[in-house]
């Protein structure tokens, strides 16, 4: 298959929009109390969606939104547990003033710095990456998951051939080149990156060529 065969869905993919509902007996032994009504607010069940975080200032409350988004049913094992141990740390390295303006030598040392913190895999951290709008030579940063990695083993599109090498054990040697391949794709789709990554998560894995 072709992407241009979908270009006026890409182009339409809600990207802002995109929501979980997340339920608070979920998250309520996991949170302090302080975050956990700060997110929550009193309410059973919140809807959050990548503008939700997207306007969330506080840093540490952005990192749990973007997990709560992301997980809504909680992270396997003590994964979470890890990761908010840390969230001091792990906030000061997405906190960078500068991070719309780097390189991909930059990228290559956040991915060390970010998968040295136990319970965060690439599919978490490049959440955190995108979320936060970080930019590698003004190419965004977007979310690289299971469920798009397995679009690029099946070959589903032409256009991702450069991809088709892509494994669990080599996906984040392969991030950078995501990215590339990503933005040239919607270069010539006419519309933004994140458009397309959301359409490859929604459909990539469930259209079938007629």
């Amino acid at each position: 298959m072709n992407l241009n065969h979908y270009k006026a869905l890409i182009q339409a993919m809600p990207v802002l929009d995109q929501a979980f509902g997340v339920k608070a007996i979920n998250w309520e032994k996991q949170l302090l109390p302080e975050h956990f009504s700060a997110i929550f607010k009193g309410e059973a069940e919140v809807m959050l969606s990548r503008e939700d975080i997207f306007l969330t200032n506080r840093i540490d409350l952005f990192i749990l939104k973007t997990i709560l988004w992301g997980y809504p049913s909680g992270m396997r094992g003590n994964n979470f547990l890890s990761i908010y141990s840390r969230l001091e740390e792990i906030s000061s390295i997405l906190n960078l003033p500068n991070r719309m303006h780097l390189n991909f030598e930059d990228l290559h040392t956040l991915q060390i710095s970010l998968r040295s913190f136990k319970g965060l895999g690439l599919s978490t951290y490049t959440k955190l990456l995108q979320l936060r709008g970080f930019r590698f030579n003004d190419i965004s940063a977007l979310i690289l998951d299971e469920r798009i990695i397995r679009v690029f083993q099946n070959n589903i599109f032409e256009d991702f051939e450069c991809l088709a090498k892509i494994r669990d054990y080599n996906k984040e040697r392969f991030y950078p080149e995501y990215l590339k391949c990503m933005h040239a794709c919607a270069q010539a789709l006419e519309t933004s990156p994140e458009h397309l990554e959301l359409f490859l998560f929604t459909f990539g894995n469930n259209l079938k060529s007629t």
